[in-house]
């Protein structure tokens, strides 16, 4: 694996930083839309406007409840969910113990090649893209792929994890911005851990909420309510801000790092006063505000050096896990803008905080693409035998090899040999999608050239989803999920 990670701040910079983040919490204190948030900080000496909804933070306060809650959680994730590496090196970027990919982002919209249309997704489309990530072993943890037009959107959450749990044995999450939905999406993650108080407390299945504040300097209403729910079965918090460099937070990355680091300690303190026990934990995605369009830009150098910053603050400033979403990208459909936004954010992000290896997402995450997956997986491929370095030692370095085939004249070629035969399939990247063969012709078309890319890359995931068999469960276990299923409907419906 390879060593050691590029520093984007030093600690004489942390330090400055971590004062101006104390600095804006004490004089300009967080808008936090939920009572129970506001009444344990005014509770702890704060002083509170319950009026405006605004609370200022006393530095020591801030101070006190982060230091307690140093080292607890360790667990280095995708931005929300995935727990691909159990603990964060000390020295070292972390990457996935084992090559494996994120998957699912319930997005609103799938890309639909080779007709080029964006549509929004049906239930079906949800059934087939979890036998996907069924059929790919690179998948530890199906999240909800889409957010599906087939249901009521009051029920929604509750019908896709109802589909996770029938439909595949490796569940991730569904999310959730509705507080009545907690106790039955806590109901399902209990049946599928079969209630493991362990996993449920540190990554809970099913169940998971990004607390989202909203640059600048606000927690709103929905989060505070699905907290205040979530924190009643000890769920980990996870507080996500999403600044917007030139936008809702400062042109500079030092500003939005001070903005958005102040948005998740002002959270990690009022939440840590009703439940200190709880694990907490954050995540930022990035972006910066184009001057031309307007568009939100992810893939961007000053976009990723904030994440990186925040990362790196507060994994060295604070002993807490933030974790950072290399996805986000503003490529629309899939090709050449995808594959070089991807590659890029993956590489800068993998070489400075820590490397999860999403696939299929596009359009900053509004859109997933069964054809752009299948090809992200030969990308993350390249880059995950990156991060392996190399290994010296005997084996490798085979000098009686060398030795014995001298200079390759008369004993034979290294391709012949039985240490060739052995080790190439785990040393060379063998893409599946990308043409590396000579060329025959004295002209090609980019754009034929592509298709043929996609068109095998579409081929293949269409015949994994039609390979796959539905998986094999319990009566008892499918009766209970609709159990709970239908006391939401009948909750939240009406029904």
């Amino acid at each position: 694996m390879l060593r050691g990670v590029l520093k984007v701040i030093d600690k004489e910079q942390m330090d400055r930083l971590h004062e101006g983040i104390l600095n804006v919490l004490e004089n300009t204190g967080l808008r936090i839309r939920g009572p129970a948030l506001l009444e344990a900080l005014a509770g702890a000496g704060c002083r509170v406007d319950f009026e405006q909804q605004r609370a200022w933070f006393r530095p020591d306060l801030v101070e006190k409840q982060i230091a307690a809650q140093r080292g607890r959680y360790k667990m280095v994730r995708s931005s929300l969910w995935y727990a691909f590496c159990r603990k964060m090196p000390e020295e070292d970027v972390a990457w996935p113990d084992e090559f494996s990919v994120d998957f699912g982002w319930a997005t609103p919209q799938i890309y639909d090649y080779p007709t080029g249309q964006y549509r929004q997704a049906t239930r079906q489309d949800q059934i087939e893209m979890i036998k996907l990530g069924n059929a790919l072993d690179e998948v530890k943890a199906i999240n909800a792929p889409f957010i599906c037009g087939d249901f009521d959107p009051r029920i929604e959450i509750i019908e896709s994890a109802r589909l996770l749990l029938l439909n595949t044995s490796k569940p991730g999450w569904v999310g959730t911005s509705c507080a009545a939905e907690v106790k039955y999406l806590a109901e399902l993650a209990a049946l599928a851990t079969d209630g493991d108080e362990e996993v449920l407390r540190s990554a809970p299945p099913i169940f998971v909420s990004a607390y989202c504040t909203s640059s600048p300097l606000k927690i709103d209403t929905r989060s505070c309510e699905v907290l205040t729910e979530a924190l009643k079965y000890k769920f980990p918090v996870n507080f996500a801000p999403m600044p917007i460099l030139g936008g809702t937070t400062p042109v500079t990355p030092a500003g939005s790092v001070i903005i958005a680091a102040a948005e998740i300690l002002g959270g990690i303190t009022a939440a840590s006063l009703i439940d200190p026990d709880v694990y907490y934990y954050a995540s930022s995605i990035t972006g910066e505000m184009d001057m031309k369009t307007t568009q939100v830009c992810y893939a961007t150098p000053a976009a990723i050096l904030t994440d990186a910053a925040l990362h790196q603050l507060f994994r060295y400033k604070y002993g807490l896990v933030l974790n950072v979403e290399p996805g986000y990208v503003e490529a629309k459909c899939p090709g050449l803008q995808a594959a070089f936004m991807k590659t890029y954010r993956q590489m800068a992000l993998g070489c400075t905080t820590a490397s999860s290896l999403p696939i299929g997402v596009l359009d900053n995450a509004a859109v997933f693409s069964p054809t752009q997956a299948m090809i992200d997986l030969d990308l993350n491929k390249a880059i995950y035998k990156f991060a392996q370095g190399i290994e010296v030692n005997d084996e490798t370095m085979c000098l009686d090899l060398i030795n014995e085939l001298e200079f390759g004249e008369k004993k034979g070629a290294y391709i012949e040999t039985e240490h060739t035969f052995k080790h190439f399939r785990d040393v060379l990247w063998d893409p599946k999608y990308l043409d590396r063969t000579y060329r025959k012709k004295t002209s090609l078309e980019p754009a034929t050239q592509e298709s043929k890319l996609l068109e095998k890359a579409d081929q293949t995931w269409r015949e994994l989803v039609a390979s796959q068999e539905p998986p094999e469960l319990a009566p008892e276990f499918v009766a209970e999920v609709d159990r709970i299923v239908a006391a939401a409907r009948k909750e939240l419906l009406g029904e």
